[in-house]
């Protein structure tokens, strides 16, 4: 039997599918993805198994904390939505050997994991119906008397892992479907992490729509220094889609036998 040779390739790849939330707002079980996420890559795949990818991805994710099976979460009565961007590079496994075009090393599962920059915007809806950025607010105290920490952030670190399929349908095209979740080094993408303050005082200090936005639980009691949220962890969101990719790299020079 001929010894394959080891495959070496370079691709350029569209992304697109659904996007999933998890953390403090909304339901905490895995459920159908609920926003949207687009993306382009570019990957080398250095053998039959390993390949190293560079991604940059742009999409949406959400919440409501009425979806949620938890009572308390369904008074609490937060929600948000955000724009959310990703670069990152990521190292990828396949379990069996694959070259695009093969006809013998057609498909294969595959895990991958690596690091990436991303960056959101938290936004909330008034009962005028427009949006709002919720992050200048401070709907925990931040930047007031009433906390002791700036605002947050807008960009941070995520460690992007996850599993996928992947099989060669043509010449020089191949498709993948994959799942990817990415824990994330901050607890605001859903702008809640910590505690209630005085709602009067940072009406006072802030304005009548950051307090508006602090509180809109159904109770209507005071909930000054009671958890908003939970603090100890951070945030995370998940993309599920499909790669449509285009091999840059003749055939003859992938491999030389097939």
């Amino acid at each position: 039997m001929a010894h394959l040779a080891q495959a070496q390739f370079t691709e350029i790849g569209l992304f697109g599918g659904g996007s999933n939330f998890i953390g403090d707002v909304g339901n905490s079980n895995i459920s159908i993805p609920n926003g949207w996420v687009a993306g382009l890559n570019f990957r080398h795949q250095f053998n039959n198994y390993y390949a190293i990818r560079v991604m940059g991805n742009m999409g949406t994710i959400q919440a409501n904390d009425a979806e949620s099976n938890w009572v308390s979460k369904q008074q609490r009565n937060l929600s948000f939505r955000s724009s959310i961007w990703e670069v990152g590079v990521l190292m990828e496994i396949n379990f069996l050997e694959f070259v695009t075009g093969s006809k013998k090393m057609t498909h294969s599962p595959y895990i991958f994991g690596g690091l990436a920059i991303f960056g959101f915007n938290p936004q909330a809806q008034f009962i005028d119906g427009e949006y709002y950025d919720l992050q200048p607010l401070g709907t925990e105290g931040q930047g007031t008397s009433l906390n002791n920490k700036g605002k947050y952030g807008l960009a941070g670190i995520s460690l992007p892992f996850g599993i996928g399929y992947r099989w060669s349908i043509g010449k020089n095209t191949s498709i993948a479907l994959e799942t990817g979740f990415r824990p994330t080094s901050t607890d605001y993408l859903d702008d809640a992490s910590t505690y209630y303050v005085n709602n009067a005082a940072l009406a006072q200090e802030a304005g009548a729509m950051a307090a508006y936005f602090a509180d809109r639980s159904t109770s209507g009691t005071d909930k000054t220094n009671y958890p908003r949220a939970n603090k100890d962890n951070n945030d995370w969101y998940v993309f599920t889609g499909f790669h449509l990719y285009f091999t840059l790299t003749p055939k003859n020079e992938r491999c030389k036998r097939f």
